[in-house]
């Protein structure tokens, strides 16, 4: 293949490319590489907010031809939406592709930020509550040049890790089906693909099950970033042939 399609993999809060030797999208670059697809790995300002995010990505992203397809987890997906409605990524973004973002904002937001948890002094928490989400979607439609395509996970509440199960709890309450961090609802945005049989973590190979008198079936995460690589040259060979 002449002119690979270039993938873009886009972390979530609190994320990073690399630490030590585990990766945030684990065996996910090797995955595309073998798949004949270039692999693009930034490294956002960890807890920041939104447009700082943004502006970190865009500049990372300044000297990549396009087009590009953008892949993204949780927070991501809201970083990657900025920046291609505010930052000229529109111009050369060909997909969006998120996963488990909220594209609504979370209760577990908005509950953090309502209490004197130290995570709500994190700016990027503050950003995924449902009020200032809800105001980032007025100010950040869908570009029309740009195919967005999401998928939601979510697991019955007792099969969530025990760290986080209180937050699937307050989900369940508000919203429904979720995966501890986002609900379904919440991560449905433009091509709804599927909702995917794990928690928020699972999704990028991270496993906080941490119980050792309770089994749950595993969710491997792999199968679904081929089908995503699959989807993305699919698209580039109908590019070719139409142009």
């Amino acid at each position: 293949m002449a002119n690979p399609p270039t993938v873009v993999l886009i972390h979530g809060l609190f994320g990073f490319r690399k630490l030590l030797w585990i990766e945030y999208f684990q065996d996910v670059r090797q995955l595309y590489e073998e798949m004949g697809l270039r692999v693009v790995v930034p490294s956002l300002p960890w807890a920041s907010s939104i447009i700082q995010r943004a502006n970190s990505l865009a500049k990372q992203l300044k000297d990549k031809p396009g087009p590009l397809h953008l892949v993204a987890h949780s927070m991501g997906g809201l970083d990657a939406r900025c920046w291609i409605n505010s930052m000229g990524g529109s111009a050369k973004t060909s997909s969006l592709t998120t996963l488990a973002t909220p594209h609504r904002g979370s209760p577990a937001s908005d509950y953090v930020c309502s209490t004197y948890s130290p995570f709500r002094l994190f700016p990027g928490v503050r950003d995924l509550t449902t009020e200032r989400v809800g105001q980032f979607n007025l100010s950040t439609p869908n570009h029309p040049a740009v195919i967005y395509r999401s998928y939601s996970a979510c697991r019955p509440v007792a099969q969530l890790p025990w760290i986080v199960r209180r937050y699937g709890h307050m989900i369940q309450q508000h919203e429904g089906a979720n995966d501890s961090q986002v609900s379904v609802s919440s991560a449905a945005w433009g091509q709804h693909v599927a909702t995917l049989p794990s928690d928020h973590f699972e999704v990028i190979s991270k496993d906080f099950w941490f119980n050792p008198f309770q089994s749950r079936t595993t969710f491997h995460p792999l199968p679904l970033y081929r089908k995503i690589g699959e989807w993305i040259l699919s698209q580039s060979c109908t590019n070719n042939t139409s142009g």
